[in-house]
């Protein structure tokens, strides 16, 4: 199925939309109402929800969360376009490093230029949000380095 996506920011109404595709995507959606503005959405030509992604911005360093695209429409770029919108406007705001926390892609991330990192070698500031200290305790970390 080839469709044509339209990517815009969410906004408030989107809220609970969101938060209801993540639960349905088994990704934990605490901590998504703070930064919503730094979230993005896919639709379909139906304006219905196919995708979303965001990023909490921590000083110079951003955590990529909460990307997840509806399975009907996997394999046509949708995710890889959420995450190259979300880590440039990661830049834009400022960061010069994005992290991100998987239990199953990492995969995928390496295929987008992240790479697998220790824990212990990840930004202070990042290490003190929700999805890093509450959510994803188990999960590989990985990091990309902004020019």
């Amino acid at each position: 199925m080839s469709i044509q996506a339209h990517y815009r920011p969410a906004t408030n109404t989107d809220l609970r939309q969101i938060k209801d595709f993540l639960s349905e995507n088994q990704l934990p959606d605490s901590g998504v109402d703070a930064w919503l503005d730094n979230f993005i959405i896919a639709e379909d030509e139906k304006s219905a929800l196919i995708g979303v992604a965001g990023f909490e911005l921590h000083d110079k360093t951003a955590l990529l969360r909460s990307v997840a695209v509806d399975k009907n429409f996997r394999g046509h770029g949708n995710g890889r376009i959420l995450v190259e919108i979300i880590v440039k406007n990661a830049e834009v705001r400022g960061a010069k490093t994005v992290y991100l926390l998987t239990d199953n892609a990492s995969a995928y991330f390496e295929r987008l230029g992240f790479e697998i990192v220790s824990r212990d070698n990840v930004d202070e500031s990042v290490k003190t949000s929700v999805e890093f200290t509450a959510l994803c305790r188990d999960a590989t970390v990985m990091r990309k380095v902004l020019n």
